[in-house]
């Protein structure tokens, strides 16, 4: 089942790649910022990157939209002097697609968003109904695994949050976490973890991969153990 889902997901980002000349890489990943997959005609950019930086968007943006009206967002789109990073947002998934304004004369971007839409509907419809890839997230692991856990920030390097459990100011949390741990790699680029205690609660900040970076806050005569539970979950997560 795992390798006829992947196939079909495989074909559809390729018909992603091609549906016009100036789009140059197609990355398939989950809004916690994991990659799944990734196409590309030329690539030049680290898929890993572009994931991190969608979800991290995409959450900025829910977050700015609350404030506005009660809209979420269902497609971003990023540009610059050379590129144009178009990103449909999914329940689980997310498409970034790359699309180089060197190949794109005369092209008007909302007129083939609907064409990435309906693949990325497609890819969520296929990726849910399989049971190999309708796992739970990473916040969702923890708080399952670890239920005396009621606060958690993913977020990236840079301090923008991912996804948050039990905090309402995880804005400013999570600039604070990304803060703290570039202290902590200032002392040595090989920094996995930091802690601070008090009598009262135990602050776990983690480094989750590259790219990204999780704030665990562990309450209780057993904070410690707490903290050692989550190290070991997310040493054993994929």
């Amino acid at each position: 089942m795992a390798a006829n889902t992947l196939g079909e997901v495989a074909n559809l980002l390729e018909d992603a790649l091609n549906i016009h000349q100036s789009v140059r890489q197609v990355v398939l990943s989950t809004q916690e910022g994991v990659v799944v997959a990734s196409v590309s005609k030329a690539e030049d950019k680290d898929p890993r990157l572009l994931a991190t930086v969608s979800a991290a968007l995409q959450w900025a943006g829910a977050t700015t939209l609350s404030h506005i009206d009660r809209g979420r967002p269902t497609v971003m789109l990023q540009s610059t002097k050379i590129d144009q990073v178009l990103t449909v947002l999914q329940p689980q998934y997310q498409l970034t697609v790359v699309l180089s304004r060197g190949d794109d004369i005369d092209l008007e971007v909302g007129e083939i968003i609907p064409a990435f839409q309906s693949i990325a509907t497609r890819i969520q419809l296929l990726m849910g109904a399989s049971s190999d890839y309708g796992g739970e997230s990473i916040l969702g692991r923890i708080v399952k695994a670890v239920p005396e856990v009621s606060q958690a920030i993913l977020l990236t390097m840079d301090g923008l949050p991912l996804g948050a459990v039990g905090f309402e100011n995880h804005i400013e949390v999570a600039a604070l976490a990304s803060s703290m741990f570039a202290n902590g790699l200032t002392f040595s680029d090989h920094t996995d973890a930091i802690i601070v205690s008090s009598e009262v609660v135990d602050l776990l900040v983690a480094k989750v991969d590259d790219k990204r970076l999780l704030l665990v806050a562990c309450h209780g005569s057993n904070s410690g153990e707490l903290c050692q539970r989550v190290r070991d979950i997310l040493s054993s997560y994929p």
